[in-house]
């Protein structure tokens, strides 16, 4: 049961459950509102302060998915020109030498399972990999004019990632602070707990707090979801990276919790990851090949 209850909280934390949380909140408050009844204060003055905390908590509110929203579409877009580029070194590689070819390739793949490994808010942890690649590319020994053409395109091809990933490190971490967060959970407390009140006892008052109460709690989570990057991921991040891994004669590689949790499902012959540790711990991952199905 402990488990259980952690795992759900988690999930409401990270924004991962979103129907569950809204509906259990909107429960209460509809049923606090319903026994309340008329035992409050002056209904003008809580009408008063639930004004004023709804014009405050809708300013901030809306100021900040703006602000998340456009962070979360420059990281997106950075991070498919990344992923793009990455793919343009893979196939260039078909002009020089079987080994430094493979060598440059696998490091290619190398580097997008080790950006998968972790979340995207931590982008800079793929660091390592990225050099171990830019260096295999410095190092090539071209012979020939095409080689020496394709080689010169390459080496601005990683002076361009290298400008684009310092964009999404800085980016990536432009995350909610802790100030921002508490004044958003400080009004929404507020005016749920000014909700519970105002009805006065009726049943259609009481249905009406239970439903904005809920909204409240969607439009928390949603941020959230923007905050931690998460939101459309599947068709911004997994969908595309899968069709990057194919077109490359790699399995797509999938951690088995974002398998589990619904968040994506590929099909066909996968690398499923599993990280025994907790993150951001990944030297023990485990790497399995399964056919998944629909």
């Amino acid at each position: 049961m402990t488990a259980r209850l952690q795992a759900a909280f988690a999930a409401v934390v990270s924004g991962e459950a979103v129907v569950w949380p809204a509906a259990l909140v909107g429960a209460l408050v509809a049923v606090a509102s319903y026994l309340v009844g008329r035992n409050r204060g002056d209904v003008r003055v809580d009408v008063a302060m639930a004004s004023m905390a709804a014009f405050l908590f809708g300013v901030l509110l809306a100021f900040t998915i703006v602000r998340t929203r456009e962070r979360l579409a420059l990281v997106q877009d950075l991070v498919a020109k990344d992923n793009s580029c990455l793919f343009s070194i893979h196939q260039m590689m078909e002009v020089f030498d079987e080994a430094e070819s493979a060598r440059v390739r696998d490091l290619v793949d190398a580097h997008l399972t080790d950006q998968i490994d972790y979340r995207l808010v931590d982008y800079h942890r793929a660091t390592a990999s990225y050099l171990r690649l830019t260096d295999a590319v410095y190092g090539l020994h071209p012979k020939g004019p095409q080689q020496e053409n394709v080689f010169k395109e390459l080496l601005a091809m990683c002076i361009e990632t290298s400008q684009d990933r310092a964009q999404i490190e800085a980016t990536t971490g432009q995350a909610l602070s802790p100030a921002e967060w508490t004044g958003l959970l400080l009004l929404f407390a507020l005016l749920v707990g000014l909700f519970a009140v105002l009805p006065g006892g009726t049943v259609l008052g009481a249905l009406v707090a239970g439903v904005l109460a809920g909204t409240l709690v969607t439009f928390l989570i949603l941020v959230r979801k923007l905050d931690r990057l998460r939101w459309h991921e599947r068709v911004t991040i997994w969908e595309p990276t899968t069709r990057l891994f194919r077109n490359m004669g790699q399995d797509p590689y999938v951690p088995r919790e974002v398998i589990e949790s619904g968040r994506y499902r590929p099909t066909g012959r996968v690398r499923v990851v599993e990280y025994p540790d907790p993150y951001p711990i990944r030297s023990s991952k485990i790497v399995k090949v399964e056919e998944l199905d629909h």
